[in-house]
């Protein structure tokens, strides 16, 4: 596919290397009535651009290693007749993370003028847009965390953004270098539209004094680790250590309040204020922002509230942007999308007015057409908060959280597949996120044959989940089933089986998978403790596994592997009551642990080991006795509870699959009302300690859906 005809990738010359490094490429184009004019732009980070100063678009949309999906989008909506000017910025952090992939970094962009195929500007060594090294973020600030990129902090004045408006002087240009060509590949789903949302309320105000000096600092593995298996700015590098100085910060004469926002918030010196948004959202943090006196200002945010305030150190993240201004009046926009529900705009020096506080939503680009069709409030709540989940999550491909991460973690992407045909009514978000598992001819730092935990990432320090890579191919079967996208499934052919391959040396004389490698995960609970040697839930994965495969493609000897490991749980695992998790060597003889979890009863039922009909007395103690309510009633003590990710969720999905919808839906309300009620978005885990924000906690939606339609329909 050819996007380009004239423009060549391109970055600052003898930038190649450098860590956190912005771009700007500026152009004036004039434009008459009647034309239709084209951008076309890729690059290795992340960019923005901007039309007669205004933001209109963010990207790309992320893709595998040694790929990148070119955005094309229309200009001329924001076009006015004449002169018109035309800024890109782009960031490329040259950092491993989860979120965005550590290639060499490169900025190609084309406009075109289309009806003559007139090229109005083409990215070149030797010119067509002017180019700027841009200073007024600051380089060497710490990681924002350990699995996204660096920190944002700001040296504003007046004029900083006049060069997005042809307003610069020759010294501040730069020089571009060609760089190596790239295989492109299209973006297949919309472009963002960026909705706004505003702060409902200030909820509190008060005193800020600095210098006040902690005990101990926290100091989290995203500043302490930095080295080859984890890059960035080591401590002693950086121009500021913006988490000291949070932590620098005494916070004194809080005055609560509940007083509408109304879009203007004046801070003198040693002052704050703390906003509340309409429940959690995701994207770009805007403000005008005047400084009336040299100062530096702080917005710090979060989901929540701890002990009454607002953490930006909470989750080992550096939720909060620092900005050193000059007198003058400056438009502010985040160039990072931050997940949060409380703002809290903290001045140390100087004084500031700070207007139009708002949220440039980076969420879903596809039309979300699905709503509660019930008439339960409370259900109608927490249907809402999943479908909040999944927007704030499908930015641009499937995300665990919007906030920590960013990051396309398999499993995750099984339940959001489901979500996205139930609010979509299609699946194309999923396919790119499948297609970048595809597209790369093999996978640095991990064994030949498995598939990255999460992707596109590099895991520079070898880690990986055997067990999300067979999720993948469960999601594979999946997804053929929703889509009947045979031919997209067939490509997968050599990645499945060279994925079998990798498990192959793991199976014991028994067949069943022992001793797995690296990061065996089951989930969030005490099943994680018991992943050694044999570990069921695993197992029993691994044989739903096999079976996908076979049916995938048409191999029977998978479909009989599979059946033989399931009867081979069944024989060792089941102890006449329960399933037990995990058996260990002893003298070279397999011995049960006797360890049980509530998690690896659902695995059993979820992946057909056990069935109603089959485990009938099982199956009516977990009915009847397990669910949300039942460590508070002291029931079973001595099994292990679940928690929200993914124990709770193969509950529900297991009670919806045998029909049981009046106890879906009631067990929902349990599990999750209380979510909703808090942030408006449902949680990673049972409490807010985590991300309060995970897209896989949509797939709440589908069961309120189905059980909903379904009880509807045995009424009649």
């Amino acid at each position: 596919m050819n996007f380009f005809k004239q423009a060549v990738p391109v970055w600052l010359k003898g930038l190649q290397r450098e860590i956190h490094c912005t771009c700007g490429l500026y152009t004036a184009i004039t434009c008459r009535q009647g034309e239709q004019i084209r951008l076309a732009a890729v690059t290795a980070g992340f960019y923005r651009v901007f039309v007669n100063g205004n933001f209109i678009h963010y990207g790309p949309a992320r893709c595998a290693h040694g790929f990148y999906r070119v955005d094309e989008m229309d200009l001329t909506p924001f076009l006015s007749n004449g002169l018109n000017h035309v800024a890109i910025e782009a960031v490329h952090y040259n950092i491993n993370s989860f979120y965005c992939l550590c290639q060499p970094p490169f900025l190609q962009v084309e406009i075109t003028e289309l009806q003559n195929q007139t090229i109005l500007a083409a990215t070149s060594a030797s010119g067509g847009f002017v180019s700027f090294r841009l200073n007024e973020r600051v380089q060497k600030v710490q990681r924002y965390s350990f699995q996204r990129g660096i920190g944002e902090c700001y040296r504003l004045g007046p004029t900083c953004y006049a060069w997005r408006t042809g307003n610069f002087e020759d010294g501040q240009k730069a020089v571009l270098e060609q760089t190596q060509e790239k295989q492109l590949v299209e973006r297949r789903i919309p472009h963002n539209t960026y909705p706004m949302v505003f702060p409902r309320f200030v909820i509190a105000r008060g005193a800020v004094q600095t210098d006040q000096k902690p005990v101990s600092y926290k100091k989290d593995r995203s500043l302490t680790q930095i080295g080859e298996k984890l890059r960035g700015f080591q401590e002693d590098e950086l121009e500021v250590h913006i988490s000291d100085e949070v932590q620098e910060m005494a916070f004194t004469n809080k005055t609560p309040c509940n007083l509408p926002y109304d879009g203007r918030t004046r801070l003198e010196s040693g002052t704050y204020e703390t906003l509340r948004l309409p429940g959690e959202k995701t994207g770009f943090i805007c403000a005008d922002i005047q400084c009336l006196r040299d100062g530096v200002l702080y917005l710090m945010v979060d989901e929540t509230l701890t002990h009454e305030d607002v953490d930006p150190l909470r989750m080992e993240c550096l939720n909060v942007i620092k900005i050193t201004m000059k007198k003058g009046c400056c438009p502010f926009q985040s160039f990072e999308a931050y997940g949060f529900q409380y703002l809290k705009a903290v001045c140390v020096s100087g004084e500031f007015i700070v207007r139009n506080i708002h949220v440039k939503e980076l969420v879903c680009p596809l039309p979300l057409s699905f709503d509660y069709t019930g008439n339960n409030a409370d259900l109608a709540k927490i249907y809402a908060a999943a479908k909040e989940s999944f927007r704030q999550n499908t930015s641009d491909q499937f995300m665990d959280c919007p906030t920590r991460e960013r990051a396309g973690w398999l499993c995750d992407s099984f339940f959001i597949a489901r979500s996205e045909r139930e609010f979509t009514g299609g699946n194309r978000i999923e396919k790119n996120f499948l297609e970048n598992f595809l597209l790369p001819d093999h996978f640095d730092n991990i064994p030949a044959g498995m598939l990255p935990m999460c992707y596109p990432a590099d895991h520079f320090d070898g880690v990986f989940i055997p067990n999300w890579a067979m999720w993948f191919v469960i999601e594979l079967r999946d997804y053929q089933e929703r889509t009947g996208d045979t031919e997209f499934v067939k490509r997968f052919h050599k990645r499945i089986y060279d994925l079998l391959g990798y498990f192959l040396p793991f199976e014991n004389e028994f067949g069943l998978l022992e001793n797995l490698k690296s990061w065996v995960f089951v989930e969030w609970s005490k099943a994680n403790e018991l992943v050694q040697n044999v570990n069921y839930p695993s197992n029993m994965l691994y044989a739903a596994m096999l079976k996908c495969a076979g049916e995938l493609f048409d191999d029977k000897a998978l479909s009989d592997k599979s059946a033989r490991i399931v009867r081979t749980i069944r024989e060792r695992s089941f102890d006449g009551k329960f399933f037990v998790d995990n058996e260990v060597r002893r003298n070279g003889i397999l011995i049960t642990t006797g360890e049980r979890t509530e998690t690896c009863q659902y695995y059993a039922f979820f992946f057909g080991i056990a069935a109603p009909e089959t485990y009938p007395d099982l199956w009516k103690r977990l009915v009847q006795e397990f669910g949300p309510h039942r460590r508070e009633k002291g029931r079973y003590p001595e099994i292990y509870p679940s928690n929200a990710f993914i124990g709770n969720y193969l509950r529900l999905d297991i009670l919806n699959r045998y029909g049981l919808y009046p106890q879906v839906l009631e067990e929902i309300e349990g599990y999750f009302l209380y979510m909703a009620d808090k942030t408006g978005t449902l949680w990673e885990n049972t409490t807010d300690y985590a991300s309060c924000n995970h897209g896989f906690a949509s797939y709440v939606a589908c069961l309120i859906h189905h059980a909903t339609e379904a009880s509807k329909y045995n009424l009649l």
